[in-house]
């Protein structure tokens, strides 16, 4: 259903990922509060599902995307960009939810595929699109950019390989991005560390942990998204309402 409040009437916004778990939820939630979704990710079945899910409940009709971010070539971003401005003529949100992790162990082990797949998908994906999309983020008024990352990124473990590199990467472009626009009113960039929350990545690394579903996200989404939105440029936000896992600590590390 359509919320009794669109605070996004109007707005525009892209989400990466958006046939997972967290990119589907956030593009029901921005849709689910009056903005048109642009739904960006490698699988068109998963992204027809979020599209009719979104249809089904009333929100505006979402324009599909479908592009594999870790081999997208510049022409084929280019054409993402101006596919959006010829069509809805602008850009307010983009949110970055596309993750990839297939690998838990040493370092020592980590392949080249491995290791190029992890920085492909969660950092240089994320830094191409982002770079291509500028020019008409910054057009728009009161933009926002959220990179959606992991706690992983911080604690720095050991046997969380090229996941947590590319994750920690992924933070420091966030973060220099936002200094760069700092004061210039043009554009928030914010970082969005869920905590645990069960999606089908988390599963990988921990399959017997209870945690929140990712449904739980949806108001921050929406938040992050308003044009008067409560967060400020350069944030880290770690919603309270996704609470820690009890045995999340407990679990033990695959080590291959």
């Amino acid at each position: 259903m359509m919320t009794a409040d669109p605070t996004l009437e109007g707005r525009i916004v892209l989400i990466t990922g958006a046939g997972g778990d967290l990119g589907a939820v956030a593009a029901e939630a921005c849709a689910g509060a009056g903005a048109t979704v642009i739904l960006l990710g490698r699988t068109l079945t998963r992204l027809e599902a979020t599209y009719d899910r979104i249809v089904r409940q009333g929100g505006p009709e979402p324009l599909l995307a479908p592009l594999d971010l870790a081999a997208a070539t510049p022409e084929e971003l280019s054409a993402i960009a101006g596919s959006v401005e010829s069509r809805l003529g602008a850009l307010h949100g983009l949110i970055h939810c596309a993750a990839h992790m297939d690998y838990l162990g040493s370092l020592r082990d980590v392949g080249d595929a491995q290791w190029r797949d992890a920085l492909d998908v969660n950092l240089t994906g994320a830094f191409r699109l982002t770079r291509t999309l500028l020019p008409l983020l910054t057009r728009s008024e009161a933009a926002a950019v959220v990179f959606v990352t992991d706690s992983e990124a911080e604690r720095r473990r050991s046997y969380w390989g090229p996941y947590a590199v590319a994750k920690a990467g992924l933070e420091a472009f966030a973060l220099v991005l936002a200094d760069e626009y700092d004061g210039a009113g043009t554009l928030r960039v914010n970082l969005l560390t869920p905590g645990p929350v069960r999606t089908r990545l988390r599963r990988k690394a921990f399959p017997a942990e209870t945690a929140p579903g990712p449904a739980a996200l949806a108001p921050c989404f929406v938040d992050l998204m308003r044009s008067d939105s409560p967060y400020a440029n350069g944030e880290r936000i770690a919603p309270a309402a996704v609470e820690p896992s009890v045995i999340e600590e407990e679990i033990q590390h695959v080590r291959t």
